[in-house]
């Protein structure tokens, strides 16, 4: 399952952290390394509370008007896809996700994931500087 959405593109491989209970408790901690953090909303008061060492990417249900988590994830390097609608409730934690420009791939196929690792590669070789 792919869906298309907006936001900072890249690319990022690993597992679905969804934040569903926003009760008492901090929702955001015991986020395993090499997450991608799916979630409904995530503002800027909530980023105090995640530890970003291990997110690999960001995934939101809602578009993100006035631009925090845009901001956000500029600053950290890391691709976030905004706006993706109620395709958010559809993964669950554990789902192993690709984030490639713009869109988000849900369990992926072999092919797919050798796909998407050939693009990442020919995109970071774009970016290096021989010297």
């Amino acid at each position: 399952m792919t869906v298309r959405g907006t936001g900072v593109k890249g690319f990022a491989k690993g597992r679905a952290f969804v934040v569903n209970d926003r009760g008492q408790r901090n929702p955001f901690e015991d986020i395993p390394a090499g997450s991608i953090l799916v979630a409904k909303s995530i503002s800027l008061s909530d980023s105090a509370l995640i530890d970003f060492r291990n997110v690999k990417g960001i995934v939101t249900e809602e578009e993100d008007h006035d631009g925090q988590i845009h901001v956000l994830a500029s600053g950290l390097g890391i691709p976030a896809i905004v706006g993706v609608g109620g395709f958010v409730q559809e993964i669950v934690n554990g789902d192993r996700l690709l984030i490639q420009n713009f869109d988000v791939i849900v369990n992926p196929d072999l092919e797919t994931v050798n796909g998407f690792e050939q693009m990442r590669s020919e995109a970071s070789d774009q970016l290096t500087l021989d010297m």
